[in-house]
Parts: structure tokens; sequence; C-alpha cells
């Protein structure tokens, strides 16, 4: 299968040599040296690609769309008026604004479409959801994620002041950013109704964006659940715990363990990661799923359109909460409003 990739910063590249290990023909498009700057190297065996035009895009078996956040749906929308296969990179954009034509236009061309949430295959994860399916811990109460860590930290090589994180007209900050947990929250506890947040700036990262959010959720069964993300722990840190009538799951990410406790019983770890496990792993794996639901458009995804869009109206339902101090819900969310204009 011959595969575009567009957008050739980290993620991008990441899809560029998972695809290559999956034994894919893969080609790159660079916005960057569309704009005369440096021109990023590419994996080796990756083609790089010098125009987006119809008739270039016409060529390839389905399009990874690993550009900047602001960027996605142009040219999802693009590739979905082709008929073209598409992964798209979390989150879908900045607003919903084209989220419902790209919605009807992938309906019409009965495009395959996966979404790039990724937790969606750690194997902690994977085993809860079959664990809360079967009632292991009785009627769920509430859940709590956090997620965090230094901001410069994540992409060493680069600065962090120039990149999509540190721009709001480029849908950065640690809510878009980290949306990640707001997807988990929901495909383990269902769609939310209702959001309230709380954010912070931190002045020593030197952004313009938000760098710590507290979002409250109250999902559609009344379940209530809490998010923290932040750019500003010393070190990584990703957790979610579950606290149901009968017992309590806890997540570790970086011990790779799940973790039940029960009244008078010692905790358990009741799953762990296979030695070896890499993070790596769960891009693999999508990708590899979205390979195969292209040769076997039956396959449900693992995350649609629709759930990155549920994610999307979240997140900018946080955004709107923490500006206006109140509740919102995410429903309510215009499909014209910008980040820039739910923020201030």
């Amino acid at each position: 299968m011959n595969v575009l990739v567009v957008g050739t910063g980290s993620i991008g590249q990441r899809h560029c040599r998972n695809l290559l290990a999956l034994g894919q023909q893969v080609s790159a498009f660079s916005y960057r040296a569309q704009r005369g700057q440096s021109v990023v190297s590419l994996p080796n065996g990756v083609t790089r690609c010098e125009s987006l035009d119809d008739s270039v895009m016409r060529q390839f078996d389905a399009i990874v769309v690993a550009n900047s956040t602001h960027q996605h749906i142009e040219v999802a929308q693009r590739a979905a008026e082709l008929g073209l296969p598409l992964f798209i990179e979390k989150p879908l954009g900045a607003s919903l604004q084209g989220v419902a034509t790209l919605t009807d236009t992938v309906n019409v061309n009965a495009c395959v479409v996966e979404a790039g949430f990724m937790l969606r295959f750690q194997p902690n994860l994977v085993w809860i959801k079959r664990a809360l399916e079967q009632d292991m811990i009785g009627e769920i109460a509430y859940l709590r994620a956090a997620v965090g860590q230094w901001l410069p930290d994540w992409r060493p090589d680069t600065d962090h002041r120039q990149g999509y994180g540190a721009k709001r007209a480029c849908g950065g900050g640690v809510i878009l950013d980290l949306v990640h947990e707001l997807d988990a929250i929901q495909w383990l506890g269902g769609r939310a109704e209702q959001v309230v947040a709380m954010t912070r700036h931190w002045d020593a990262l030197e952004i313009e964006t938000e760098a710590i959010a507290q979002v409250g959720l109250t999902l559609q069964s009344g379940v209530v659940a809490q998010v923290h993300m932040d750019y500003v722990r010393p070190l990584y840190h990703r957790t979610l715990e579950i606290v149901g009538s009968r017992g309590v799951l806890v997540w570790d990410d970086s011990a790779g363990t799940v973790t039940l406790s029960r009244p008078g019983v010692a905790p358990e770890c009741v799953h762990q990661v296979d030695t070896g496990f890499e993070r790596n792993q769960m891009f693999l794996e999508h990708m590899q799923y979205f390979l195969a639901r292209i040769q076997s458009p039956a396959l449900p995804p693992a995350s649609s359109l629709s759930d990155s869009e549920q994610a999307l109206r979240v997140a900018l339902a946080a955004h709107l909460s923490a500006a206006a101090k109140r509740y919102v819900c995410p429903a309510d969310i215009a499909t014209t409003c910008s980040l820039e204009e739910l923020t201030t």
C-alpha cells in the first residue's frame, strides 16, 4: 500500500517509521520545506512528496494527517473528497469549523477513518475496559485521571516555545495537547454531558497557552470524572483511578500495571504489560489496525471520527468553562468558535 504522511514533526516521523516497519510504501509532505525552512530529514526509505495537489494525493492509497492541529481539517477534507482512507491525528482541530462538512463527506464517500487515540491500544487500559464490562468493581462512582510532564523534556531536540503547543492559534495548550485523557475517560465511562474547568499559565515556560488544567466532567451515566493535565511536572506521570462500589482499579503508566484494591484485602496487581513493552507499540498496533480496516472496511473503528469530534468538543468546552467560569455542555459549542475566541 502507498501511504502519504502529511506533516514531518515528531508524530509524523513516528508514523513514517511505523508504516515502513509494517511493509508499506511511504511518502511524506513537509510544510517546512514548502516554506523554505530547513528541510527535516526523513527516515530512510521515505520518499519526499513535494505537493498536496489533488492530482498528487490521488496517487496514494491512504493519507495520514499529522500536521499542525489547526491544519488537520483542511487536509482531511481534501482527502475525504477524493474518497481516501484517513488516519487523523489528535486533536481533530483547533475549532469545530469544517467538522460537520468533513463528517458528511466521509459518510457520503464511505471513507475509512481512524482517529489517533493510541491509548485505546494501551494493554492495561484494554484490560480495564474489559474488566468494567464484566462488572469487576461494581457500580462506578467516579474516575480520576492525571497526566503531566515538563514541556521542554517532551522533545529535547526542539525549542518548546516555537512549537504548536506554545501557540493558541495553532491549537496549542495542555488541554488539546493531552486530549488523550479526555478521550480515554469517555471511552471507559461514557460521553461527557457537562464540563467545568480551571486553567493556569506558567511564566517560566514562556508560552502563551495554558500549562495546567483541571477538568471536571459529568458523564451521561451520571458518573463524575476529573482530569488533571499539565506541562510543569518535573517527572513524567500518567495514572487513572476508577472507584466502584466493590473496589478500586488504579492504572500506573510508568509501572505498566493495574492494581485492584478491595475492602479487607491487600491491593493486588491484576494486570501488567509484557516484558519489553514500549510506548511505540500502541502507535504501531493502531496503524496496523487502520491498514486492516482499509482491506476490510466492515471492521469497526478503534476510534472513530465521531469520537474525535466529541473529544474536541469537550476540550473546547473546558476552555470556554475556564474563561467564562461556568459549566458548559459540549453539545452547545458553536461550530464557528475558534480557540482564541473561547479563551478570551
